[in-house]
């Protein structure tokens, strides 16, 4: 038996199912078995939080992602969770609305990148990741780290190319190619430790394995902390 965790996912469905995926098979591989998580699920539709994060209408998209997590309250959620880095900009509004606590991405991610000796991350991710305060400066607040981010060409464009281009397969060369630049500049000009894929659609354009330094997936790490709360019953 775990403690009960809501998450508010479809931001994308297929980024919601590695999380279900990998919640539950961490917290087999510590309980063995067929043991499995308490989870509830309440999915989002994707094109309506793509829409209000690309116009900058973030207080629709709080609305949707708050709504969420009162059912989710309802329904005996002990815990919420946010299936994409750039809805954690609902936390506060997600906490006051059901006095729950929601399990933050960029805990995991700071605790990981810190015990592994870094301090200088360059950050690859959406626009308001990359830009606004509710994630940067969680990092660097809470974590002492200094966050770089991609060049302004860059940061302009890449909303565009995550919720468009990067759902269509096979990806553009040359989308390719500009998430390549910006990963470049980042360890040659600003000469960083390491790099925080901050968006898990982001998988599907960098091989981590074959970066120059080393990087942090984000997702992956949110999944485990999840699992790792949920078996603290």
């Amino acid at each position: 038996m775990t403690k009960t965790v809501g998450l508010i996912g479809g931001m994308s469905w297929q980024t919601t199912a590695v999380y279900y995926e990998a919640i539950n098979s961490h917290v087999r591989s510590v309980l063995g078995g067929i043991h499995s998580a308490s989870l509830l699920i309440n999915s989002v539709d994707y094109a309506d939080i793509g829409h209000y994060v690309t116009s900058g209408d973030f207080n629709g998209m709080i609305k949707i992602l708050s709504d969420a997590g009162q059912q989710l309250q309802n329904g005996g959620a002990q815990s919420l969770v946010l299936c994409a880095n750039v809805a954690h900009k609902a936390v506060d509004a997600l906490e006051d609305r059901t006095g729950l606590p929601v399990l933050h991405i960029v805990d995991f991610t700071g605790r990981a990148i810190v015990d592994h000796g870094f301090r200088k991350v360059g950050l690859i991710a959406t626009r308001a990741v990359m830009e606004e305060d509710f994630y940067k400066s969680r990092l660097e607040k809470r974590y002492g780290l200094e966050v770089v981010v991609p060049r302004k060409e860059f940061r302009d464009k890449v909303d565009g190319y995550i919720f468009n281009d990067l759902s269509k397969q096979p990806i553009e060369e040359e989308v390719k190619a500009q998430f390549e630049a910006a990963y470049i500049n980042l360890v040659e000009e600003h000469q960083v430790d390491c790099i925080a894929l901050a968006c898990t659609e982001l998988r599907l354009v960098y091989n981590i394995d074959e970066m120059r330094v080393p990087a942090f997936e984000t997702t992956s790490l949110h999944a485990k902390g999840i699992a790792e709360w949920a078996l603290q019953v």
